[in-house]
């Protein structure tokens, strides 16, 4: 099964994505968003060659829709959140990053994932490592 959004996916506190026993892809579309929230578990999932979207008007809790800026092209984004699994992911060809966890995020979790043909590896971030 191909999945190819058309807007990112947010994804709400308490919740599991699992692709065990199926073969789901996420792709040629945009990714999931993990944004200001807590308990949250994606696990046997192909991610790839995600895009960045334009944005528009995004429901993101059963009684608040908002407009959403243009995402960047991450696989997953993990914002302000808590307790968070990432597990038995295959992931590559993202045009952003693969994974992204940033502004606080909390008990991140990135288990047994295969990660390949990505273009940002976070090295920039310290200048003492080098790519040799």
């Amino acid at each position: 099964m191909v999945i190819k959004l058309q807007q990112e996916l947010t994804i709400n506190s308490y919740k599991t994505i699992d692709g065990r026993g199926a073969n789901v892809h996420i792709a040629y579309g945009v990714g999931l968003t993990i944004q200001f929230v807590q308990h949250v578990i994606t696990h046997n999932l192909h991610i790839h060659d995600i895009q960045p979207s334009s944005g528009g008007n995004i429901r993101d809790s059963e009684d608040h829709w908002g407009i959403r800026t243009r995402s960047d092209g991450d696989g997953v984004s993990i914002f302000g959140s808590s307790n968070v699994w990432v597990d038995h992911l295959s992931m590559f060809n993202c045009v952003d990053g693969l994974i992204d966890a940033i502004s606080g995020s909390i008990a991140i979790t990135i288990s047994n994932c295969h990660l390949t043909r990505h273009n940002d590896n976070g090295s920039r971030l310290n200048p003492k490592m080098s790519d040799s």
